[in-house]
């Protein structure tokens, strides 16, 4: 038996995370990036499901999982609420791009060979944190792109923060979790 003693965990709490985005294609500059990372209020973390297949025999259906196929398929979207910059340009931004999808007309590409549907954000990175702000696990979802913009609710008389919503559509995500010195095991 190990000296090394074991507790058990602590409750993970909804505002212990923080969010990165690799790259904006409608920005000039990353370091427009920080009306992005530093404007993020809450994200929803998606559910990750599977579709099933059936075999009906004598009345009794056997249920299969729709497994080793088509793994990326019909994955739930992530959405992120911003608050909205004071110049609007988080989301001046944001509407430009998806304009620009829309119209089929995105710049920044190397060449006019490039995929349109590479015209994405690389990577949104969900890092998860401790009770001590330390990171425990990094949530990676790839080759984003914006599929819906929300409107901006506005009102007369009112000086509350506004915030809008963005869904987006990736094409994997990929999780990694991190070693903490001190952390409890179980």
């Amino acid at each position: 038996m190990s000296n090394e003693s074991h507790t058990f965990p602590n409750l993970f709490h909804s505002d212990h995370w923080q969010i990165s985005f690799s790259n904006l294609p409608s920005l000039g500059s990353l370091k427009d990036m920080r009306v992005y990372d530093n404007f993020v209020k809450s994200v929803t973390f998606p559910d990750y499901n599977m579709g099933e297949i059936f075999s009906d025999i004598k009345g009794f259906r056997i249920r299969h999982p729709l497994g080793g196929m088509k793994a990326n398929e019909d994955l739930s979207q992530l959405q992120i609420e911003f608050k909205l910059s004071e110049d609007m340009i988080n989301y001046i931004n944001l509407f430009e791009w998806i304009q620009g999808l829309k119209y089929g007309k995105v710049t920044g590409f190397a060449t006019e060979e490039d995929f349109f549907r590479k015209y994405t954000i690389k990577s949104i990175n969900l890092n998860l944190l401790d009770n001590q702000k330390r990171t425990i696990a990094v949530w990676r979802f790839t080759e984003a792109f914006l599929t819906s913009l929300s409107s901006l609710s506005l009102g007369q008389g009112v000086s509350e923060e506004v915030t809008f919503t963005c869904n987006f559509s990736y094409e994997e995500i990929f999780y990694e979790t991190k070693a903490t010195t001190g952390s409890c095991g179980y």
